[in-house]
């Protein structure tokens, strides 16, 4: 190669995959249009048109391996194996894309519109259950509050009716702390009338 051309650079083998993918595409349009299939009776097999796609499909083959030299995959030298991996790839995955269908497309955007009406009732969800959450634990609080200020207002009657019944208790005490300093008095009262 001379070394006054700069070389042809590629970022990936897959960047020569693609290109060497793009002939071959290119090269079988141009061949269905040159020599159409349906250019024969529907019984006879074509046996001109298979051996011209071959001899197109090794030129192709042959011209990327002749240019080789001259590309430069990531900075380093590109290597035949890439031409093999394409061609096995190829003969691997040949990709058959079905005719466009309006069905199936109407369907696909009725399934995009389905999952972009979820996504916005997600973001909604996301804005109004924190605060519909918290409005109903509010509420719940108060239901519970309300309940624990009836149960507290019945144990504060209680508590009252204890006090005044405490009350008359201390009345109770009060009667028998007199009464048993009466007994006191009469006994000292006897004890002195009985020693004199």
């Amino acid at each position: 190669m001379d070394p006054h051309h700069r070389r042809i650079e590629l970022q990936s083998p897959a960047d020569l995959t693609y290109l060497h993918n793009n002939i071959k595409l290119s090269a079988q349009q141009k061949l269905d249009l040159a020599i159409p299939a349906s250019a024969l009776p529907a019984n006879e097999p074509d046996t001109f048109r298979p051996q011209v796609q071959q001899v197109v499909q090794d030129y192709i083959t042959q011209t990327l391996s002749l240019a080789l030299p001259s590309l430069a995959i990531n900075g380093l030298d590109a290597d035949t194996s890439i031409l093999a991996d394409a061609k096995t790839d190829e003969m691997e995955d040949e990709s058959n894309y079905e005719p466009y269908d309006p069905r199936l497309a109407e369907k696909l955007r009725t399934l995009y519109r389905q999952l972009e009406w979820e996504h916005t009732r997600v973001a909604e969800l996301r804005r109004e259950a924190p605060g519909a959450a918290a409005r109903a634990y509010v509420e719940r609080l108060e239901g519970v509050r309300l309940e624990r200020s009836e149960e507290v207002e019945k144990m504060w009657e209680r508590g009252l009716e204890g006090l005044v019944d405490l009350g008359k208790v201390t009345e109770v005490v009060a009667r028998v702390e007199r009464a048993v300093k009466a007994a006191e008095v009469v006994e000292g009262m006897v004890l002195l009338y009985a020693g004199a």
